[in-house]
């Protein structure tokens, strides 16, 4: 009878062989580890430039509609000036007629909102860890604190002003003049050659107060519209110029660490 005997292995490893082994599997898995990071790294330096070119497009967006802004409240504060050249007291003495043709523009509510969509996905939605510019990062978050902080404030105690202003000059004028003006030239001043037409209104719209309450009233609504415009040359006119700088610094620093036109 044959007896079958158990194979005996021909190769008994070394321990260099189990340890050349385990050196390709830790290498193998290492250079994927690596390979993964620079993966995901490249993918954030890509979507990181991705946000700059959107804030840079929200920057350039925004950059005219502030200066337009800065512009007509210049327009605003001279048709003010013409408001108030034409206050006199007795009021019976004043010139309505060229009140009349300015005060729409005198009391134009121009106001600024920045274009957040890029800082608000950043914020939101964690985006600011992939700004790996310090520099950049910094700015965004110093011109975002800086609207939100002085300019919001600004315009909201000037709208305070504005609607003091406004409250009061409903009781000095006919609002029914007032929207006719405005219907024909908007917020622009209305031409010499509206006298006529305003002439005509104020015979068919009058002010039904004494003259004695008018008058008190419209001294009132003088100094009430003076604060208006010097509110915003102390407080908005320097806080708008401001935020310009910080729309420029911005605008040259992505493009510089970024490589973007």
């Amino acid at each position: 009878m044959e007896v079958h005997h158990p194979h005996q292995p021909t190769h008994k490893k070394k321990w260099a062989e189990y340890l050349l082994e385990f050196f390709m599997l830790f290498l193998a898995v290492t250079l994927g580890f690596f390979a993964e990071n620079i993966r995901e790294h490249m993918a954030e330096k890509e979507l990181e430039k991705e946000y700059m070119i959107s804030m840079l497009e929200d920057l350039r967006s925004d950059t005219p509609i502030l200066k337009s802004v800065v512009n007509e409240f210049e327009l605003s504060h001279n048709s003010v000036d013409s408001v108030v050249e034409a206050i006199a007291f007795p009021i019976k003495n004043s010139d309505y007629k060229k009140i009349y043709r300015n005060i729409n523009e005198a009391l134009n509510p121009w106001s600024f909102k920045y274009n957040d969509r890029t800082t608000s996905q950043l914020k939101n939605a964690g985006g600011f860890r992939l700004i790996h510019n310090i520099k950049v990062a910094n700015k965004i978050i110093k011109y975002d604190q800086f609207y939100y902080n002085v300019i919001s404030n600004i315009e909201t105690q000037h709208n305070s002003f504005y609607e003091t202003t406004v409250r009061l000059r409903n009781k000095v004028f006919a609002e029914e003049i007032i929207s006719k003006i405005f219907s024909k030239y908007n917020y622009t001043p209305a031409p010499m050659s509206a006298n006529s037409f305003i002439d005509s209104m104020m015979n068919k719209y009058r002010i039904p107060i004494q003259s004695q309450t008018q008058e008190s009233l419209m001294f009132e609504f003088k100094n009430s519209i003076l604060a208006y415009k010097q509110d915003y040359i102390n407080n908005g006119k320097m806080a708008y110029f401001g935020l310009q700088e910080y729309q420029r610094q911005l605008i040259e620093l992505i493009k510089k660490e970024y490589d973007l036109e």
